[in-house]
């Protein structure tokens, strides 16, 4: 396995507590009862997952966001320290909730939402650490579309601030995605350098159903590069000379919850390893495939040696002599 680099990076955004039961084949009626195997709570949300996993694959994860100064806040930062997240920044509004969804998952793992969005509109400007944005080697930006206000012109001034420092940008959304939001957004992708949506909110926010149009219109704009994450068709990685495909890694699926945000935080790994975006793109592949097989955004992944090992598994020959590892 070639030689480990940490990195630091600054993850701004949507944290949530996840509530999360499965099997749920139903919601019994009246006061019934369904058992399940397992219930758990995870800190998830595309700022708040991403971290767990990027600390998982062995970055430095500073957290900056808004949450409630309530008993779900609490537990959500306790949940973070545990995973060796630095809580500190996140910023406390009093008498708000912390954003929370129930997650009932359906045996075939897909996850159908209850969700308040709670704390997560509130942030502000004022709760932005700009110093140590600029010390990172990565913003991730999870969920502007759903910052409120600061989504707009404030976080425009800290992604081209990040950009001045020389820090790399990333950035997830977290909505569906509609024109409306993709007005809100053009003006921060000038400063984004890779935008890592799904597919289907890449065709909602641009109106093109066609992956490579839609990811063209993104990259017109400004930002390097385009990895869509595409489900059980893997995800494509496009640029302005080239699309790569890349195949979903196999996995028994559990649960869906935070693919997405594997794939950023195993993307922002690659890149904070110096590979270039096509490989970290099989990084994102390979981190998507563990989170699959347990309940819960946090599950599956271990540490990078682990990922490593799966990514190994499945990339092609060339790749892994460009990282650094023997093949025959």
């Amino acid at each position: 396995m070639p030689g480990a680099r940490r990195g630091r990076v600054v993850s701004l955004g949507v944290h949530i507590v996840d509530i999360l039961g499965r099997p749920v084949s139903h919601i019994p009626p009246g006061q019934g009862r369904q058992l399940l195997d397992e219930i758990r709570i995870t800190a998830a949300g595309t700022a708040a997952g991403t971290s767990v996993d990027l600390a998982k694959l062995g970055a430095d994860v500073v957290a900056m966001g808004a949450i409630g100064d309530d008993l779900l806040g609490d537990l959500l930062t306790s949940v973070l320290d545990r995973h060796g997240v630095d809580t500190r920044l996140l910023a406390r509004k009093p008498g708000v909730q912390t954003s929370a969804t129930i997650l009932p998952i359906r045996p075939n793992g897909e996850r159908p939402a209850l969700h308040t969005p709670g704390a997560t509109p509130m942030l502000t400007e004022a709760d932005i650490d700009l110093p140590a944005i600029e010390a990172a080697d990565v913003l991730h930006v999870g969920g502007p579309d759903v910052l409120g206000r600061f989504g707009g012109e404030p976080l425009r001034r800290v992604l081209e601030s990040a950009r001045t420092a020389g820090v790399t940008t990333t950035m997830d959304v977290l909505a569906p995605g509609d024109a409306k939001t993709w007005a809100r957004l053009r003006p921060l992708l000038p400063s984004v350098q890779y935008f890592l949506p799904n597919e289907d909110q890449l065709a909602a926010l641009t109106g093109t159903a066609d992956l490579t149009g839609a990811a063209r219109q993104v990259l017109a704009l400004g930002t390097e590069a385009v990895l869509v994450s595409r489900g059980a068709q893997g995800s494509a990685l496009v640029t302005a000379g080239q699309r790569i495909d890349l195949p979903a890694f196999p996995a028994r699926v559990v649960d869906t919850t935070g693919c997405g945000d594997a794939c950023s935080a195993g993307f922002i790994t690659g890149l904070l390893r110096g590979w270039p975006a096509g490989d970290a793109a099989w990084l994102a592949m390979a981190a998507a495939s563990l989170v699959i097989t347990g309940l819960g955004s946090d599950a599956g992944i271990v540490d990078f040696p682990g990922t490593f090992d799966v990514l190994c598994q499945r990339a092609p020959a060339a790749l892994l002599r460009r990282v650094g590892v023997p093949v025959s």
